[in-house]
């Protein structure tokens, strides 16, 4: 009884494996296109607002 147990579980996980693998493939691809679509142009200010404090006021100065 506790082989038939053993085999449907086993037997189980090895059928759900792919199904997992291929929503892992799939989030990963979705992540790389929302990347691809991301507009860096327009964060970039924020990202970068302590260096171009400093930049600002190196120009300013001379």
């Amino acid at each position: 009884m506790s082989e038939a147990v053993g085999i449907v579980m086993g037997s189980f996980v090895l059928a759900m494996a792919p199904v997992f693998v291929a929503a892992h493939y799939y989030r990963e691809q979705m992540h790389r296109k929302r990347l691809r679509k991301l507009d860096h142009f327009h964060y970039w200010p924020y990202w970068s607002k302590g260096r171009l404090d400093r930049a600002n006021q190196r120009t300013r100065g001379r």
